[in-house]
Protein backbone atom coordinates (compact mmCIF):
# COMPACT_ATOMS: atom_id res chain seq x y z
CA UNK A 1 0.00 0.00 0.00
CA UNK A 2 1.27 3.61 -0.52
CA UNK A 3 0.81 6.03 1.96
CA UNK A 4 -2.32 8.38 3.02
CA UNK A 5 -4.77 9.14 0.43
CA UNK A 6 -4.74 12.31 -0.67
CA UNK A 7 -7.96 14.48 -1.25
CA UNK A 8 -8.38 14.79 -5.36
CA UNK A 9 -10.04 17.39 -7.47
CA UNK A 10 -13.10 15.86 -9.11
CA UNK A 11 -12.39 14.48 -12.83
CA UNK A 12 -14.20 16.59 -15.65
CA UNK A 13 -17.19 15.18 -16.66
CA UNK A 14 -17.00 12.58 -19.37
CA UNK A 15 -19.85 10.46 -20.65
CA UNK A 16 -17.20 8.01 -21.63
CA UNK A 17 -15.74 8.14 -18.21
CA UNK A 18 -19.92 8.05 -16.67
CA UNK A 19 -20.71 5.12 -18.98
CA UNK A 20 -17.62 3.03 -17.83
CA UNK A 21 -17.81 4.03 -14.00
CA UNK A 22 -19.41 1.32 -12.63
CA UNK A 23 -20.25 -1.37 -15.30
CA UNK A 24 -17.85 -4.58 -14.27
CA UNK A 25 -14.99 -5.32 -16.88
CA UNK A 26 -15.15 -8.52 -18.36
CA UNK A 27 -11.85 -11.11 -17.79
CA UNK A 28 -9.64 -13.32 -20.58
CA UNK A 29 -12.03 -17.01 -20.20
CA UNK A 30 -8.39 -18.28 -19.81
CA UNK A 31 -8.57 -16.01 -16.29
CA UNK A 32 -11.77 -17.28 -15.22
CA UNK A 33 -11.12 -21.21 -15.67
CA UNK A 34 -7.83 -20.68 -14.01
CA UNK A 35 -9.67 -18.67 -11.08
CA UNK A 36 -12.45 -21.55 -10.89
CA UNK A 37 -10.15 -23.96 -10.39
CA UNK A 38 -9.39 -23.06 -6.84
CA UNK A 39 -13.50 -22.86 -5.99
CA UNK A 40 -14.05 -24.88 -2.92
CA UNK A 41 -10.40 -25.41 -2.45
CA UNK A 42 -9.85 -21.85 -1.30
CA UNK A 43 -7.93 -23.40 1.57
CA UNK A 44 -5.34 -24.86 -0.30
CA UNK A 45 -4.94 -22.08 -2.58
CA UNK A 46 -1.53 -19.69 -2.00
CA UNK A 47 -2.33 -15.95 -2.77
CA UNK A 48 0.98 -15.43 -4.75
CA UNK A 49 -0.85 -18.95 -7.28
CA UNK A 50 -3.98 -16.00 -7.16
CA UNK A 51 -2.00 -13.10 -7.86
CA UNK A 52 0.17 -14.30 -10.89
CA UNK A 53 -2.91 -15.46 -12.46
CA UNK A 54 -4.63 -11.70 -11.78
CA UNK A 55 -1.17 -9.90 -13.49
CA UNK A 56 -1.41 -11.89 -16.65
CA UNK A 57 -4.92 -10.34 -17.11
CA UNK A 58 -4.62 -5.85 -17.23
CA UNK A 59 -8.68 -6.42 -17.26
CA UNK A 60 -9.36 -7.94 -14.35
CA UNK A 61 -5.88 -6.26 -12.11
CA UNK A 62 -8.09 -2.95 -12.98
CA UNK A 63 -11.59 -4.62 -11.96
CA UNK A 64 -9.70 -5.77 -8.57
CA UNK A 65 -7.72 -2.42 -7.86
CA UNK A 66 -11.09 -0.37 -8.80
CA UNK A 67 -13.16 -2.77 -6.83
CA UNK A 68 -11.00 -2.35 -3.40
CA UNK A 69 -10.36 1.25 -3.99
CA UNK A 70 -13.92 2.70 -4.02
CA UNK A 71 -14.96 0.69 -1.08
CA UNK A 72 -16.39 2.61 2.11
CA UNK A 73 -13.11 3.72 3.98
CA UNK A 74 -11.72 5.66 7.10
CA UNK A 75 -10.25 9.17 6.40
CA UNK A 76 -6.65 7.80 7.23
CA UNK A 77 -6.91 4.84 4.86
CA UNK A 78 -4.29 3.75 2.62
CA UNK A 79 -4.64 3.27 -1.21
CA UNK A 80 -4.23 -0.10 -2.42
CA UNK A 81 -1.42 -0.89 -5.04
CA UNK A 82 -0.56 -4.36 -5.37
CA UNK A 83 -3.01 -7.38 -6.17
CA UNK A 84 -1.32 -9.25 -2.88
CA UNK A 85 -3.10 -6.48 -0.64
CA UNK A 86 -6.45 -6.91 -2.65
CA UNK A 87 -6.42 -10.22 -2.16
CA UNK A 88 -5.35 -9.78 1.75
CA UNK A 89 -8.28 -7.43 2.66
CA UNK A 90 -10.78 -9.43 0.39
CA UNK A 91 -9.48 -12.53 1.63
CA UNK A 92 -9.35 -15.61 -1.24
CA UNK A 93 -12.62 -17.14 -0.87
CA UNK A 94 -14.01 -13.89 -1.89
CA UNK A 95 -11.35 -12.48 -4.26
CA UNK A 96 -12.20 -16.10 -6.09
CA UNK A 97 -15.52 -14.99 -6.87
CA UNK A 98 -14.31 -12.40 -9.54
CA UNK A 99 -14.58 -15.71 -12.19
CA UNK A 100 -17.96 -14.97 -12.38
CA UNK A 101 -17.43 -11.87 -14.55
CA UNK A 102 -18.19 -11.88 -17.55
CA UNK A 103 -15.93 -13.34 -20.25
CA UNK A 104 -14.34 -10.91 -23.37
CA UNK A 105 -14.85 -13.72 -25.69
CA UNK A 106 -19.03 -13.87 -24.85
CA UNK A 107 -18.66 -10.29 -25.93
CA UNK A 108 -16.70 -10.48 -28.93
CA UNK A 109 -16.31 -13.96 -30.59
CA UNK A 110 -17.32 -14.70 -33.16
CA UNK A 111 -18.88 -11.58 -34.22
CA UNK A 112 -16.16 -9.05 -33.50
CA UNK A 113 -13.34 -11.57 -34.10
CA UNK A 114 -10.92 -8.71 -35.19
CA UNK A 115 -11.45 -6.55 -31.97
CA UNK A 116 -10.39 -9.62 -29.82
CA UNK A 117 -7.71 -9.78 -31.52
CA UNK A 118 -6.95 -6.26 -31.09
CA UNK A 119 -7.56 -6.32 -27.83
CA UNK A 120 -4.82 -9.83 -26.85
CA UNK A 121 -2.34 -7.20 -28.74
CA UNK A 122 -3.13 -4.61 -26.52
CA UNK A 123 -3.14 -7.08 -23.57
CA UNK A 124 0.86 -8.26 -24.24
CA UNK A 125 2.04 -4.99 -24.99
CA UNK A 126 0.94 -4.02 -21.67
CA UNK A 127 2.55 -7.26 -20.07
CA UNK A 128 6.08 -6.39 -22.21
CA UNK A 129 5.54 -2.65 -20.96
CA UNK A 130 5.67 -4.21 -17.30
CA UNK A 131 8.39 -6.73 -17.61
CA UNK A 132 10.23 -3.75 -18.93
CA UNK A 133 9.41 -1.91 -16.26
CA UNK A 134 9.81 -3.80 -13.43
CA UNK A 135 13.23 -4.56 -15.07
CA UNK A 136 14.19 -1.17 -14.99
CA UNK A 137 12.91 -0.05 -11.88
CA UNK A 138 15.19 -3.04 -10.16
CA UNK A 139 18.20 -1.56 -11.48
CA UNK A 140 17.44 1.42 -9.44
CA UNK A 141 16.59 -0.36 -6.59
CA UNK A 142 12.98 0.55 -6.47
CA UNK A 143 11.33 -0.29 -3.18
CA UNK A 144 7.85 -0.11 -4.58
CA UNK A 145 7.93 -2.75 -7.73
CA UNK A 146 4.40 -3.80 -7.03
CA UNK A 147 3.62 0.50 -7.97
CA UNK A 148 5.86 0.00 -11.12
CA UNK A 149 4.65 -3.26 -12.35
CA UNK A 150 0.63 -2.39 -12.41
CA UNK A 151 0.91 0.91 -13.46
CA UNK A 152 2.46 0.12 -16.45
CA UNK A 153 0.00 -3.24 -16.70
CA UNK A 154 -2.47 -0.55 -16.89
CA UNK A 155 -1.73 2.60 -18.32
CA UNK A 156 -3.36 1.37 -21.81
CA UNK A 157 -6.55 0.80 -20.02
CA UNK A 158 -8.96 2.77 -22.22
CA UNK A 159 -7.52 1.26 -25.50
CA UNK A 160 -8.46 -2.04 -24.21
CA UNK A 161 -11.39 -0.98 -23.29
CA UNK A 162 -12.61 0.64 -26.78
CA UNK A 163 -11.95 -3.04 -28.14
CA UNK A 164 -14.68 -4.37 -26.14
CA UNK A 165 -16.97 -1.76 -26.96
CA UNK A 166 -18.40 -3.38 -29.72
CA UNK A 167 -19.81 -6.36 -28.09
CA UNK A 168 -21.38 -4.32 -25.47
CA UNK A 169 -25.40 -4.29 -25.58
CA UNK A 170 -25.09 -0.17 -25.53
CA UNK A 171 -22.91 1.78 -27.81
CA UNK A 172 -20.11 3.56 -25.67
CA UNK A 173 -19.92 7.46 -26.26
CA UNK A 174 -17.03 8.24 -27.77
CA UNK A 175 -13.94 10.09 -26.61
CA UNK A 176 -10.23 10.88 -27.09
CA UNK A 177 -8.39 7.89 -25.55
CA UNK A 178 -5.07 10.15 -26.01
CA UNK A 179 -6.57 12.75 -23.20
CA UNK A 180 -8.81 10.06 -21.12
CA UNK A 181 -5.92 7.71 -18.92
CA UNK A 182 -5.38 9.59 -16.07
CA UNK A 183 -8.56 11.04 -15.93
CA UNK A 184 -9.91 7.46 -15.59
CA UNK A 185 -7.40 6.15 -13.15
CA UNK A 186 -8.74 9.02 -11.05
CA UNK A 187 -12.81 8.94 -11.93
CA UNK A 188 -12.22 4.85 -10.56
CA UNK A 189 -9.92 6.24 -7.59
CA UNK A 190 -7.11 4.23 -8.98
CA UNK A 191 -4.16 4.96 -6.71
CA UNK A 192 -2.78 8.49 -7.24
CA UNK A 193 0.51 7.20 -7.59
CA UNK A 194 -0.74 5.79 -10.91
CA UNK A 195 -1.49 8.96 -12.07
CA UNK A 196 1.95 10.76 -11.23
CA UNK A 197 4.08 8.27 -13.08
CA UNK A 198 1.94 8.38 -16.02
CA UNK A 199 2.06 12.28 -15.72
CA UNK A 200 2.64 14.16 -19.07
CA UNK A 201 5.95 15.78 -17.57
CA UNK A 202 7.70 12.57 -16.94
CA UNK A 203 9.48 14.98 -14.48
CA UNK A 204 11.25 12.77 -12.02
CA UNK A 205 13.40 9.65 -13.03
CA UNK A 206 10.97 7.41 -11.95
CA UNK A 207 7.75 8.83 -13.99
CA UNK A 208 10.38 8.95 -17.01
CA UNK A 209 11.88 5.29 -17.12
CA UNK A 210 7.99 4.12 -16.84
CA UNK A 211 6.53 6.33 -19.68
CA UNK A 212 9.74 5.08 -21.92
CA UNK A 213 8.82 1.27 -20.79
CA UNK A 214 5.36 1.77 -22.23
CA UNK A 215 6.59 3.66 -24.92
CA UNK A 216 8.84 0.85 -25.95
CA UNK A 217 6.84 -1.94 -25.79
CA UNK A 218 4.51 -0.46 -28.37
CA UNK A 219 7.23 -0.04 -30.58
CA UNK A 220 9.13 -3.17 -30.25
CA UNK A 221 5.77 -4.88 -31.98
CA UNK A 222 6.03 -3.25 -35.27
CA UNK A 223 10.22 -3.75 -35.02
CA UNK A 224 13.40 -2.68 -33.12
CA UNK A 225 15.10 -0.72 -36.67
CA UNK A 226 12.43 2.20 -35.78
CA UNK A 227 14.67 4.94 -35.19
CA UNK A 228 12.38 5.76 -32.17
CA UNK A 229 13.09 3.08 -30.34
CA UNK A 230 17.10 4.20 -30.39
CA UNK A 231 16.17 7.37 -29.17
CA UNK A 232 13.95 5.64 -25.99
CA UNK A 233 16.89 2.90 -25.76
CA UNK A 234 19.10 6.40 -25.44
CA UNK A 235 17.11 7.54 -22.63
CA UNK A 236 16.89 4.50 -20.77
CA UNK A 237 20.74 4.30 -20.38
CA UNK A 238 21.36 8.17 -19.45
CA UNK A 239 17.99 7.55 -16.90
CA UNK A 240 19.81 4.42 -16.11
CA UNK A 241 23.44 5.13 -16.03
CA UNK A 242 24.33 2.25 -17.75
CA UNK A 243 25.55 2.09 -21.56
CA UNK A 244 22.71 1.30 -24.46
CA UNK A 245 24.18 -2.02 -25.59
CA UNK A 246 23.52 -2.99 -21.32
CA UNK A 247 19.73 -1.79 -21.91
CA UNK A 248 19.39 -3.80 -25.42
CA UNK A 249 20.81 -6.89 -23.61
CA UNK A 250 17.89 -6.16 -20.59
CA UNK A 251 15.24 -5.35 -23.04
CA UNK A 252 16.07 -8.48 -25.73
CA UNK A 253 16.43 -10.79 -23.10
CA UNK A 254 12.70 -9.71 -21.92
CA UNK A 255 11.63 -9.81 -25.37
CA UNK A 256 13.15 -13.73 -25.71
CA UNK A 257 12.16 -14.46 -22.21
CA UNK A 258 8.24 -13.87 -22.77
CA UNK A 259 8.35 -15.22 -26.31
CA UNK A 260 9.50 -18.88 -24.81
CA UNK A 261 7.96 -19.13 -21.48
CA UNK A 262 4.94 -16.56 -21.36
CA UNK A 263 2.88 -15.89 -24.51
CA UNK A 264 -0.51 -18.20 -24.40
CA UNK A 265 -2.33 -16.37 -27.07
CA UNK A 266 -1.03 -17.92 -30.59
CA UNK A 267 -3.67 -14.86 -32.54
CA UNK A 268 -0.97 -12.16 -31.85
CA UNK A 269 2.59 -12.79 -32.94
CA UNK A 270 5.36 -12.23 -29.92
CA UNK A 271 7.90 -8.97 -30.61
CA UNK A 272 10.45 -11.06 -30.39
CA UNK A 273 10.32 -12.51 -33.78
CA UNK A 274 11.99 -9.39 -35.53
CA UNK A 275 14.87 -10.41 -33.37
CA UNK A 276 16.70 -13.03 -36.03
CA UNK A 277 16.62 -9.85 -38.05
CA UNK A 278 19.24 -7.88 -36.31
CA UNK A 279 22.39 -7.70 -38.56
CA UNK A 280 24.99 -9.30 -37.71
CA UNK A 281 26.82 -13.16 -37.60
CA UNK A 282 24.40 -14.96 -35.32
CA UNK A 283 26.26 -17.97 -33.29
CA UNK A 284 25.37 -21.64 -34.48
CA UNK A 285 23.39 -23.06 -31.48
CA UNK A 286 25.03 -26.19 -29.55
CA UNK A 287 23.66 -28.95 -29.56
CA UNK A 288 22.28 -30.11 -26.07
CA UNK A 289 21.64 -33.44 -24.69
CA UNK A 290 18.26 -34.81 -25.35
CA UNK A 291 15.96 -33.58 -22.57
CA UNK A 292 12.64 -34.97 -21.75
CA UNK A 293 10.03 -31.90 -22.31
CA UNK A 294 8.62 -30.50 -19.29
CA UNK A 295 5.94 -31.79 -17.51
CA UNK A 296 2.75 -29.61 -18.20
CA UNK A 297 0.39 -28.19 -15.20
CA UNK A 298 -2.88 -28.20 -15.25
CA UNK A 299 -3.23 -24.54 -15.90
CA UNK A 300 -1.46 -25.32 -19.08
CA UNK A 301 -3.74 -27.78 -20.21
CA UNK A 302 -7.05 -25.87 -18.71
CA UNK A 303 -6.09 -22.93 -20.99
CA UNK A 304 -5.36 -25.16 -24.25
CA UNK A 305 -8.69 -26.67 -23.48
CA UNK A 306 -10.72 -22.85 -23.56
CA UNK A 307 -8.57 -22.28 -26.60
CA UNK A 308 -10.13 -25.44 -28.15
CA UNK A 309 -13.43 -24.47 -27.01
CA UNK A 310 -13.05 -20.74 -28.38
CA UNK A 311 -11.29 -21.67 -31.52
CA UNK A 312 -13.81 -24.39 -33.17
CA UNK A 313 -12.45 -27.57 -32.34
CA UNK A 314 -14.03 -30.53 -32.83
CA UNK A 315 -15.38 -33.14 -30.40
CA UNK A 316 -12.67 -35.29 -30.59
CA UNK A 317 -10.15 -32.93 -30.29
CA UNK A 318 -11.78 -31.07 -26.84
CA UNK A 319 -11.89 -34.86 -25.40
CA UNK A 320 -8.84 -35.74 -26.03
CA UNK A 321 -7.38 -32.29 -24.23
CA UNK A 322 -9.96 -33.14 -20.92
CA UNK A 323 -8.61 -36.52 -20.71
CA UNK A 324 -4.83 -34.84 -21.20
CA UNK A 325 -5.72 -32.78 -18.41
CA UNK A 326 -7.29 -35.16 -16.16
CA UNK A 327 -4.19 -37.61 -16.72
CA UNK A 328 -1.31 -35.38 -16.86
CA UNK A 329 -2.43 -32.28 -15.42
CA UNK A 330 -4.44 -34.16 -12.51
CA UNK A 331 -2.34 -37.45 -12.35
CA UNK A 332 -4.69 -39.62 -12.72
CA UNK A 333 -3.68 -43.40 -13.85
CA UNK A 334 -7.14 -44.51 -15.71
CA UNK A 335 -9.60 -42.74 -17.43
CA UNK A 336 -13.06 -43.65 -19.29
CA UNK A 337 -15.13 -41.66 -20.96
CA UNK A 338 -18.77 -43.24 -21.57
CA UNK A 339 -20.96 -42.00 -24.12
CA UNK A 340 -24.68 -41.85 -23.85
CA UNK A 341 -25.90 -43.95 -26.79
CA UNK A 342 -29.67 -42.41 -26.80
CA UNK A 343 -31.39 -45.08 -28.55
CA UNK A 344 -30.36 -48.05 -26.19
CA UNK A 345 -30.54 -46.00 -23.07
CA UNK A 346 -27.05 -47.25 -22.04
CA UNK A 347 -23.67 -45.77 -21.03
CA UNK A 348 -20.40 -47.75 -23.49
CA UNK A 349 -17.15 -46.56 -23.66
CA UNK A 350 -16.08 -44.04 -26.21
CA UNK A 351 -12.58 -43.49 -24.61
CA UNK A 352 -10.02 -45.12 -22.57
CA UNK A 353 -6.29 -44.20 -21.17
CA UNK A 354 -4.38 -45.85 -19.11
CA UNK A 355 -5.39 -49.03 -19.87
CA UNK A 356 -3.90 -52.26 -21.68
CA UNK A 357 -5.90 -53.97 -24.31
CA UNK A 358 -7.18 -56.88 -22.54
CA UNK A 359 -9.26 -54.28 -20.11
CA UNK A 360 -12.54 -55.27 -19.27
CA UNK A 361 -13.69 -51.23 -19.47
CA UNK A 362 -12.79 -51.70 -23.00
CA UNK A 363 -15.91 -53.62 -22.85
CA UNK A 364 -18.10 -51.13 -20.37
CA UNK A 365 -21.44 -50.97 -20.86
CA UNK A 366 -24.10 -49.64 -18.36
CA UNK A 367 -27.55 -49.88 -18.81
CA UNK A 368 -29.57 -46.68 -18.01
CA UNK A 369 -33.01 -48.15 -17.91
CA UNK A 370 -32.66 -49.47 -13.86
CA UNK A 371 -32.45 -47.35 -10.78
CA UNK A 372 -28.65 -46.69 -9.66
CA UNK A 373 -25.87 -44.02 -9.23
CA UNK A 374 -25.32 -43.37 -11.99
CA UNK A 375 -28.44 -42.73 -13.35
CA UNK A 376 -28.69 -40.41 -10.94
CA UNK A 377 -25.57 -38.64 -11.78
CA UNK A 378 -27.47 -38.19 -14.99
CA UNK A 379 -29.58 -36.16 -14.29
CA UNK A 380 -27.91 -32.89 -14.27
CA UNK A 381 -23.99 -32.27 -13.72
CA UNK A 382 -23.22 -33.87 -10.65
CA UNK A 383 -20.40 -35.76 -9.57
CA UNK A 384 -19.33 -38.75 -6.93
CA UNK A 385 -15.82 -39.73 -5.23
CA UNK A 386 -16.59 -43.49 -4.26
CA UNK A 387 -13.84 -44.43 -1.32
CA UNK A 388 -13.55 -45.96 2.13
CA UNK A 389 -15.41 -43.29 4.11
CA UNK A 390 -18.93 -43.52 1.95
CA UNK A 391 -18.38 -47.45 0.80
CA UNK A 392 -21.06 -48.94 3.09
CA UNK A 393 -23.73 -45.71 1.37
CA UNK A 394 -22.84 -46.03 -2.37
CA UNK A 395 -21.23 -49.41 -2.91
CA UNK A 396 -24.92 -51.46 -3.10
CA UNK A 397 -25.98 -48.81 -5.52
CA UNK A 398 -23.69 -49.37 -7.95
CA UNK A 399 -24.88 -51.07 -11.68
CA UNK A 400 -24.82 -54.62 -11.70
CA UNK A 401 -21.44 -55.84 -13.01
CA UNK A 402 -19.76 -52.61 -12.63
CA UNK A 403 -17.26 -53.54 -10.10
CA UNK A 404 -16.06 -57.11 -11.93
CA UNK A 405 -15.12 -54.73 -14.59
CA UNK A 406 -13.19 -51.72 -13.02
CA UNK A 407 -12.27 -53.72 -9.72
CA UNK A 408 -12.14 -52.70 -5.80
CA UNK A 409 -10.79 -49.36 -6.43
CA UNK A 410 -12.18 -45.96 -5.51
CA UNK A 411 -12.69 -43.76 -7.75
CA UNK A 412 -14.06 -40.47 -9.15
CA UNK A 413 -17.18 -40.11 -11.95
CA UNK A 414 -18.57 -37.06 -13.31
CA UNK A 415 -21.62 -36.94 -15.95
CA UNK A 416 -20.84 -34.69 -18.98
CA UNK A 417 -23.26 -32.05 -19.86
CA UNK A 418 -24.00 -29.99 -23.57
CA UNK A 419 -26.29 -26.78 -22.46
CA UNK A 420 -29.12 -29.21 -20.64
CA UNK A 421 -28.42 -32.48 -22.21
CA UNK A 422 -26.23 -35.13 -20.66
CA UNK A 423 -23.69 -36.78 -23.28
CA UNK A 424 -21.51 -39.18 -20.98
CA UNK A 425 -19.77 -39.34 -18.06
CA UNK A 426 -16.23 -39.20 -16.75
CA UNK A 427 -14.77 -42.27 -14.94
CA UNK A 428 -11.09 -41.69 -13.42
CA UNK A 429 -9.36 -44.36 -10.87
CA UNK A 430 -5.65 -45.00 -9.49
CA UNK A 431 -6.13 -48.46 -9.59
CA UNK A 432 -5.59 -48.42 -5.90
CA UNK A 433 -2.25 -46.83 -5.30
CA UNK A 434 -2.07 -43.99 -4.94
CA UNK A 435 -4.60 -42.89 -3.03
CA UNK A 436 -7.00 -40.28 -5.09
CA UNK A 437 -7.07 -36.86 -2.74
CA UNK A 438 -9.46 -33.87 -2.45
CA UNK A 439 -7.44 -31.38 -4.62
CA UNK A 440 -7.54 -34.38 -7.56
CA UNK A 441 -11.44 -34.55 -7.12
CA UNK A 442 -11.95 -30.46 -7.26
CA UNK A 443 -9.71 -30.83 -9.98
CA UNK A 444 -11.37 -33.43 -11.97
CA UNK A 445 -14.99 -32.12 -11.16
CA UNK A 446 -13.49 -28.58 -12.97
CA UNK A 447 -12.04 -30.03 -15.88
CA UNK A 448 -15.37 -31.88 -16.60
CA UNK A 449 -16.89 -28.64 -15.93
CA UNK A 450 -14.79 -26.77 -18.48
CA UNK A 451 -15.16 -29.28 -20.88
CA UNK A 452 -18.59 -29.05 -20.66
CA UNK A 453 -18.65 -25.45 -21.51
CA UNK A 454 -16.51 -25.99 -24.49
CA UNK A 455 -18.63 -28.87 -26.26
CA UNK A 456 -21.30 -26.72 -25.99
CA UNK A 457 -19.64 -23.51 -27.65
CA UNK A 458 -19.02 -26.27 -30.32
CA UNK A 459 -22.67 -27.40 -30.76
CA UNK A 460 -23.75 -23.70 -30.71
CA UNK A 461 -21.24 -22.64 -33.87
CA UNK A 462 -22.53 -26.26 -35.33
CA UNK A 463 -26.59 -24.81 -35.06
CA UNK A 464 -24.94 -21.55 -36.30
Amino acid sequence: MTGLVKPRTSAPSDPWLTFWAKRPLPILQSTKAALAQFSGRAETARANEITAIVLRDPLLTAHALRFINQRPSASLASEVVSIDNVIMLMGINAFIGFSKLPAVEQLLLPKHAPHYYQLLNEIVQARLAAKLAREFATLRYDARLDEIHVTALLARLPYMLRTIEPGLPEAAPRTDLEQVGVKLFEAWKLPESFSILLGESGATQRALLEQTAIRLATRLHTGWWDELVEDDLRILAATLGIEPPEVWRIVSGTMLKMAAKDWPYPQVPPPARWLPMIPGPWPKPKVAAAQAAPRQTLQDIMLQLVQAGESGASFNQIMSIAIKAIAVGIGIKRIVFAILMAGHNCLKTRYLHGAPNQDPLHELQIDLTAPHIVTKLMLKPQSIWLNASNHAQYESMLPRGLRQTIGPHEFFAMSLFVEDKPVGIFYADNLGSPALSEAQYHAFKQVCLVTGKCLTQQARRVER
